[in-house]
């Protein structure tokens, strides 16, 4: 995947996850389970679409996570009159590791790394997502966060 193309879909992509959960109340890992003991996302994420609040280069992102270990993130692209079309779809594999869930393009190595800073279940979701790439890190030492509104069906927040 080309460097731009990287960016754009950990930025839409990120469209994805948080270690410490203390405003959720959620454990970042199976406190019982010492021999896997890695990052879970909170079950309540796996629930419908969440749809991204702000734009991305004149697209709106919707992710949508599976319990396979899989997430999609479907862009779109709004009109004024309301109206919206689907642009593209990426797929992409969950990694869960000690601290987050990395986040893996077809067979690529994983490019960056999500965690959930807030859940409402079926009402918000605020996560962060920090790169793998050098220049990325440099550009984004803290990571991004992105924050979502639950929809149960498909469909984005085009605001214009």
């Amino acid at each position: 995947m080309s460097h731009y193309l990287k960016i754009t879909a950990a930025m839409l992509g990120g469209a994805l996850f948080l270690s410490g959960c203390a405003s959720t109340g959620m454990s970042p890992s199976h406190p019982n389970d010492q021999v896997n003991n890695t990052y879970q996302l909170p079950q309540q994420i796996y629930d419908g679409y969440w749809a991204m609040t702000a734009g991305m280069g004149g697209q709106a992102a919707v992710v949508n996570f599976r319990r396979d270990g899989t997430s999609y993130n479907y862009r779109f692209k709004c009109y004024t009159d309301g109206s919206y079309q689907q642009a593209a779809v990426e797929k992409y594999n969950l990694k869960p590791n000690r601290t987050a869930v990395g986040l893996q393009y077809e067979n690529e190595p994983v490019f960056s790394q999500v965690k959930v800073i807030k859940l409402a279940p079926k009402q918000t979701l605020v996560l962060n997502q920090s790169f793998s790439d050098p220049e990325l890190q440099q550009a984004y030492p803290n990571g991004q966060e992105f924050t979502y509104t639950y929809k149960p069906t498909l469909e984005p927040v085009c605001l214009l």
